[in-house]
This record gives C-alpha cells, sequence and structure tokens, in this order.
C-alpha cells in the first residue's frame, strides 16, 4: 500500500486540478443589462430571461412625490429616503433560479445618483413573483433621475 501511495498522487492532484478548473466554467450565469425610465408613476417593461425564468416589470414604492422634494428643497437638502424597488418574474423552471441584481439611478448626464445590489432565488413554478430591492437615495437625487440601469446575473 505504501508503494502505491505516491505513485497514485500525481494522477490523482492532475485530476483534482482539472476539476477545480471547470468550476468557475460551470458556476458562470447570464449577464444582462437594460436602461429603463424610473419607475415613479407606472410600472416599468423588463426584458430580462434565462432558460424558463423571466424578470418582467419594475415599479418604485415609497418615492418621493413633488411635494416631498419641495420640502427637501427648503428644509433640508441632504434629506434621504428609502425608496422599494419592486421587481416582477415569471419562473417555469422545476427550480428555483438565482439572481443577481444591480440598480444605478441615473442622472441626465450618466452620473450615477444612488448604487444598489441583492442577490435573491426566484420560485419555482410561479407564474408571477415578486423580489424587492431597497434602494437609500437623496431625496433631491429622486427628483434628478433620468434612467435606471439594471445589471441582471442569472446564476446557475
Amino acid at each position: 500500500m505504501a508503494r502505491i501511495l505516491p505513485r497514485l498522487l500525481p494522477s490523482a492532484l492532475a485530476a483534482t486540478l482539472a476539476i477545480l478548473a471547470t468550476a468557475p466554467a460551470a458556476a458562470a450565469g447570464k449577464l444582462a443589462e437594460e436602461t429603463v425610465d424610473v419607475p415613479r408613476e407606472h410600472r416599468v417593461p423588463l426584458a430580462f430571461a434565462h432558460e424558463k425564468a423571466t424578470i418582467f416589470a419594475l415599479e418604485s414604492h415609497n418615492d418621493p412625490k413633488p411635494d416631498d422634494l419641495e420640502e427637501a428643497r427648503q428644509k433640508d437638502p441632504e434629506d434621504k429616503t428609502w425608496v422599494l424597488l419592486r421587481f416582477y418574474y415569471r419562473n417555469d423552471g422545476w427550480t428555483r433560479q438565482r439572481v443577481k441584481v444591480r440598480a444605478l439611478l441615473l442622472d441626465e448626464d450618466g452620473g450615477v445618483l444612488a448604487d444598489v445590489g441583492r442577490s435573491t432565488k426566484l420560485a419555482k413554478e410561479k407564474t408571477e413573483g415578486t423580489f424587492n430591492v431597497p434602494m437609500k437615495v437623496k431625496t433631491l437625487d429622486w427628483g434628478k433621475a433620468a434612467k435606471m440601469k439594471l445589471l441582471v446575473t442569472f446564476l446557475e
């Protein structure tokens, strides 16, 4: 037994390295990117899809209204608000789909006003479900925002 182990060690090491080298490739997922209007009053349609999972809409809750913007402008320009971004999805697959979402709030020049990221799992066999991403943003920046850039990674 003592003679066999040293002979098998190089081939066992090579096999282990081969398995480890292919692991990152197997864990790679699909990255999708889309720039959309800021979801203020209505749902914004999205087109993120991978295999049997789709993220198809985005809406915001607790976003600052014009009265809130005026109040912040007069009383506290540094005031911050938690805006809840609600994503709508569908997953026809038999397994839960892991996703990682990053949302960037952009001004007219493409400057980043706020940035948030979150990962979650989309429930299996779900015709319509939601997940939420809270974003802390300066109240006045929400009024200046022109677009929202979304990056979605579907993980294996």
